[in-house]
C-alpha cells in the first residue's frame, strides 16, 4: 500500500489572515485564557512533500490541536491519498 504519509505532510501553522483578523483571534485566545482555556490558536495545515504545495488549511479549533494533529497524522500512515483525501475532503 502506497501510504498518504509518502505524499502528505501534516503541521500546525499560525493562522493565516488579514491584521485585524489575526488581533481578533489573539484577543479571543487571551479572554479564553483569563477563563483557563489554554487551547492553541493554530491552523492545521496539509502539504505535499514533494513541492510544500499547501492542500488543505483549516483552523484547528475542535478541542485540542495537538491530539487533531495526532488523528490526522495517524490517518496519514494508515490510509492511501484516495482514502485521505476522501476522509477529509482534500480537494485539489
Amino acid at each position: 500500500m502506497d501510504r498518504a504519509s509518502n505524499h502528505l505532510i501534516a503541521e500546525l501553522e499560525e493562522p493565516l489572515g488579514t491584521r485585524t483578523r489575526l488581533l481578533l483571534r489573539r484577543a479571543w485566545a487571551l479572554v479564553r485564557a483569563a477563563w483557563g482555556d489554554v487551547e492553541v490558536d493554530a491552523d492545521l495545515v496539509i502539504r505535499r512533500r514533494a513541492s510544500g504545495a499547501e492542500v488543505l488549511r483549516t483552523a484547528a479549533d475542535v478541542g485540542d490541536a495537538h491530539v487533531l494533529l495526532d488523528t490526522v497524522r495517524r490517518d496519514l500512515e494508515t490510509k492511501t491519498v484516495d482514502e485521505f483525501a476522501r476522509e477529509w475532503r482534500v480537494l485539489d
